[in-house]
């Protein structure tokens, strides 16, 4: 499975379609459809070089990360008004900003995955290392 665009043209997938469906290529558009495949893949690379570039900082890692937390990305919330009662509206906007969230820590999973772990070791709490007693120096 490739990370990167499908770019392929597949004529059996065309030739399946309804004709109203059909995409018209004539000779002047295989020109802007050859254009069109480079603009993509060129911006699918741009995006994994910023993504990698952001999470290969110290910085660019805790920053992303507040923006994860800021979606509530790794959370369920539920909300209820003031009388106990659920408030339904609320929580599927909730469940919007989480899908968000996740939407963007799996597309960072899949342009730099080092980077997203090490994020994780160094922001995320649920990670962190167990406390363990000290002894006391008499």
């Amino acid at each position: 499975m490739s990370d990167e665009p499908d770019l392929e043209l597949d004529l059996n997938d065309i030739a399946d379609r309804a004709p109203a469906e059909q995409e018209t290529v004539g000779a002047d558009d295989l020109e802007t459809e050859r254009r069109r495949r480079n603009r993509i893949k060129r911006e699918y690379d741009e995006a994994v070089g910023f993504w990698s570039h952001a999470l290969s900082t110290e910085i660019g890692r805790r920053e992303i990360w507040k923006l994860l937390e800021s979606a509530h990305a790794f959370e369920d919330r539920f909300a209820c008004g003031p009388n106990g009662f659920p408030q339904v509206e609320a929580t599927w906007f909730q469940a919007g900003e989480k899908a968000f969230g996740q939407r963007l820590w799996l597309t960072l999973q899949k342009y730099d995955l080092t980077g997203v772990l090490r994020m994780h070791a160094e922001h995320d709490g649920r990670l962190g290392k167990p406390n363990v007693p000290r002894r006391k120096v008499k």
